[in-house]
């Protein structure tokens, strides 16, 4: 009977354990849908120090260059919101697809625009800190597009291309 008490305990203890320390890593989306120019220091909290970091604009390797790479992308970001419509895990790696919700004063003069994409996450052993992130979008879509006379171009291109 004591031993079965304690065996109970034991187990409690540990359920107790794993639930604070899933509690303690941010997700995917708490990050995302949180990060902005005014709270840069989440990044600390979500990606390994050694983080190794790639999207359609680059490579970075680090989360001190991460995070002046989204200090620099947020700059001008009046509002941002991500919306997540899937999420596929196996192990320590993590794929989600989500849009982007994004008016920035120096894209399409400020109006809104929509971007979907994919991301690809590893965490670490621990499950604690991301160690590899890797977005996929159409970088067309989410740029040029919305710049006067590339814009042009690329919409003109994309109708060319559709056609045949």
């Amino acid at each position: 009977m004591v031993a079965r008490c304690f065996l109970s305990v034991i187990l409690a203890l540990a359920a107790a354990s794993s639930e604070a320390r899933d509690m303690k890593r941010m997700t995917i989306q708490e990050f995302f849908n949180s990060l902005s120019k005014d709270n840069l220091h989440l990044v600390d909290e979500f990606y390994d120090r050694n983080v190794q970091f790639q999207d359609p604009v680059g490579m970075l390797q680090g989360s001190d260059r991460v995070k002046a790479y989204y200090a620099r992308m947020y700059k001008n970001v009046k509002s941002i919101r991500f919306d997540f419509t899937s999420e596929t895990a196996q192990g320590s790696d993590v794929m989600v697809a989500w849009t982007m919700h994004l008016s920035a004063s120096s894209l399409n003069g400020g109006d809104p625009i929509a971007v979907d994409g994919v991301s690809h996450i590893r965490y670490d052993a621990k499950g604690e800190k991301v160690t590899f992130h890797r977005d996929y979008f159409d970088m067309g879509a989410f740029v040029y597009e919305h710049i006067p006379v590339l814009g042009w171009g690329v919409r003109t291109i994309r109708k060319q291309m559709a056609l045949h």
